[in-house]
């Protein structure tokens, strides 16, 4: 893990804050079960008392409250060990700064809970479109394209050789399909060589045999689209962390995510041109 002056201030700042809440939570759940063992003493010692009853009825609630304690303990637990292993696998020589504060924003009506729902559900929507995305097929005229140069490319490596001198005469394909475990003869490069038109003519009837994708996209749309739900994810993420700082300021308590971004939890902002100081 990043230590010391290299992590910015405001960042050493919320993993301190992140490692108090977690040590809170220890704390509540080790001051819960003294006092669960206290009455269960008191009990055990007057089992039929006049408070007997009511002994039962506080123990069944602070067990009640340990398991509210422990969810909120692997909560902080699962963030926090998140965030390490996160930091620790930064390279030493990027440049780390406080990212610009967010600031929390409430629609009219809006708790802090209510408006964390919603951005999560905002979330929950970019991520399911990064994956369609993510899913996405070539457009037909893309496929066609990539079949063109891949005849091209297999003649052009399938190119037979020759052994010729005054005795013999032979000709070999000394052609291999690729990553294969044992030597297997690459035939479709031989009959890309052989008969390129021909073979380009079959392609051509498999392709137009093919289901059309329900989302078909170019390369560089492809790579532009996930570029942009990219960065409506980690502002998302970013206005999730600000309501979840604003609402822990004024003493609610809401879970995070242990697959948010740490960037966007810790307020990290990285430079990987600029030489750290």
């Amino acid at each position: 893990m990043i230590e010391g002056p290299k992590l910015p201030k405001g960042v050493q700042t919320k993993i301190l804050r992140l490692a108090d809440a977690e040590a809170q939570a220890q704390a509540l759940i080790s001051s819960t079960l003294r006092r669960i063992g206290e009455l269960q003493r008191l009990l055990s010692n007057s089992p039929s008392g006049e408070r007997a009853e009511a002994y039962l009825e506080e123990m069944a609630l602070l067990r009640q409250k340990q398991e509210q304690h422990s969810d909120r303990h692997r909560e902080c637990a699962d963030i926090n060990a998140a965030i390490s292993r996160y930091l620790a696998k930064l390279p030493a020589n990027i440049f780390l700064s406080d990212a610009k504060e967010a600031k929390a924003k409430l629609k009219p009506g809006e708790t802090h809970a209510v408006a964390v729902d919603r951005v999560r559900g905002e979330i929950a929507a970019a991520v399911s479109e990064r994956l369609r995305v993510q899913q996405a097929g070539l457009p037909m005229a893309d496929i066609r394209a990539e079949a063109e140069r891949w005849i091209d490319k297999k003649r052009r490596f399938a190119r037979p050789r020759l052994t010729v001198t005054h005795d013999q005469f032979d000709v070999r394909f000394d052609l291999y399909v690729e990553n294969s475990s044992v030597p297997v003869p690459d035939t479709a490069g031989m009959m890309a060589y052989l008969f390129p038109e021909r073979f380009a003519k079959r392609l051509e009837e498999i392709i137009s045999e093919m289901p059309k994708p329900a989302l078909a996209l170019t390369s560089g749309e492809k790579a532009s689209r996930l570029k942009d739900v990219k960065v409506r994810l980690y502002e998302l993420e970013v206005e999730e962390e600000a309501l979840i700082s604003a609402a822990d300021e004024l003493g609610l308590i809401i879970p995070r995510r242990s697959t948010a971004d740490p960037k966007a939890i810790l307020g990290l902002e990285i430079n990987r041109e600029a030489k750290a100081a």
